[in-house]
């Protein structure tokens, strides 16, 4: 079988790709356990070269992983070049962090010595959403091979086509047949693979909603789990702060990506002294937005990756009338007849939104900012807690003590302070509550692909001091 893949650009079908079913999981899964205990036994040293060799060559084709992810999710192409420049940067990364990866000895009361090895689990299934398939591909992929463990990589199946690219690259490097799978089909596909004994470790980034069913089947087979979920994240801006500075990042954390990234900064929280010309000159932006083709220069947003995210983004932006919110701004959609078949939604931005409104509860995934007000640091916590999610904050002041106070208060993952929308490898990333659990990045992605063995050897040869039957 195969399913249709489509460009969100036009609405026309630009390939088709193989739908999985259980007997092609069950044989990914035999390969993999074929080549585990192998590619565990590979040095760390040549691991890490292969992986800089990945690199390279996916710096070699990094226009062409540009333009297909473009095709595929309707992203910027200055974007996606970006993207692709990251994806490489990921394997470079890994690479070099392949063989610096040690264990501790530790010194215990008596004749021993005593130490831990860091060493792999063995199958880590890794499933990844449609918004960023190639990043996501790259860092599932790549730490997983770094620290010794084969990976099966399930992309999405409306957005599979940079995932299988990038295995024909780790092919053409070398990395050995089975140690480095793409598995592709829709939810079928992947209850297949999470519900598999033979997963060691599933790490997935997606839905809360998705991230709970597949939590549930892996606690079956009480398989480890890492889940990287969604997110409402508030950007909070004082009175003291930089607002043309403010203003810029607002705009691109919410409206960047056409709003389809886990930390987009849908909740706008404006101090009572700025709140009104703050709001009037995001409006402004907003209303001259150009929405239209992501391939042409002049484009500030594409379409929505899917035609079901497009229609959940309207619904909602529905919703939000009929609960009482009002629109203040909204951005035109393209009007050239290539594009009628695409799936685009009107940047908005609503205010008088309450706590109790889906717009400010619910991951919208798509251009839609809700601004509210508050008068101190205490009501700007408390709107930014009044949410399950717990991925991201942005924090706006010049007031040193304050930036590190409301740092220490919020509950999210990660807080950018007088920026926002920035991520590295060599950084973790992750969330709390219906964001998540577990890290990946930097130092926590070796917690995260490793697991501790403790090793005991006695001085004195014979049962612990004391200890006779």
């Amino acid at each position: 079988m195969t399913s249709a893949v489509f460009s969100p650009i036009t609405g026309e079908v630009v390939d088709h790709v193989a739908a999985m079913g259980s007997a092609q999981v069950d044989e990914a899964y035999q390969k993999a356990a074929n080549v585990s205990d192998q590619w565990r036994r590979v040095p760390a040293d040549q691991r890490g070269r292969l992986l800089l060799k990945v690199a390279a060559m996916l710096r070699e084709r990094h226009e062409e992983f540009a333009h297909l992810e473009t095709l595929n999710t309707g992203k910027l192409f200055k974007d996606t070049r970006r993207e692709a420049e990251r994806a490489a940067d990921c394997f470079e990364y890994y690479g070099g962090f392949a063989d610096k990866v040690t264990g501790d000895t530790i010194d215990v009361p008596g004749p021993f010595h005593t130490y831990t090895r860091r060493e792999p689990y063995g199958v880590v299934v890794g499933i990844i959403p449609w918004n960023v398939p190639y990043v996501f591909a790259a860092k599932k992929i790549a730490p997983a091979l770094a620290f010794g463990n084969v990976s099966l990589l399930k992309p999405a199946e409306e957005t599979p086509l940079t995932a299988l690219l990038l295995a024909e690259v780790l092919a053409e490097a070398g990395v050995p047949e089975g140690v480095a799978q793409v598995v592709t089909g829709g939810a079928e596909t992947g209850r297949a693979l999470v519900g598999d004994p033979r997963a060691n470790l599933i790490v997935f980034t997606g839905s809360d909603a998705t991230g709970k069913v597949i939590a549930r089947s892996a606690a079956d087979n009480l398989t480890p789990t890492a889940m990287e979920l969604g997110g409402k994240s508030p950007q909070i801006v004082f009175d003291d702060a930089d607002v043309d500075a403010a203003l810029e990042a607002v705009l691109l954390g919410v409206f960047a990506a056409t709003g389809q990234m886990c930390i987009a900064g849908s909740r706008l929280l404006l101090h009572d002294a700025i709140y009104d010309e703050f709001l009037r000159r995001v409006t402004e932006r907003v209303r001259a937005l150009r929405v239209g083709d992501p391939r042409e220069e002049t484009t500030q947003l594409g379409p929505q990756v899917t035609a079901a995210q497009r229609d959940k983004t309207l619904a909602l932006i529905e919703q939000g009338r009929q609960e009482g919110a009002r629109v203040v701004a909204s951005a035109s959609l393209p009007t050239d007849e290539r594009l009628s078949g695409g799936f685009y939604a009107p940047p908005t931005v609503f205010t008088e939104v309450t706590a109790e409104m889906a717009i400010m509860r619910e991951e919208i995934f798509g251009p839609v900012l809700a601004v509210t007000r508050f008068r101190d640091e205490a009501e700007a916590l408390a709107l930014a807690h009044a949410t399950d999610f717990g991925l991201a904050a942005g924090v706006w002041t010049n007031d040193l003590g304050r930036a590190h106070r409301m740092a220490a208060e919020l509950k999210v993952g990660t807080v950018w302070l007088n920026t926002y929308r920035i991520l590295s490898d060599r950084v973790p990333f992750g969330g709390q509550r219906l964001s998540g659990y577990g890290r990946e990045g930097g130092p926590d992605a070796v917690q995260l692909y490793t697991r501790t063995k403790s090793v005991w050897t006695s001085l004195e040869p014979g049962p612990p001091p004391g200890y006779r039957m």
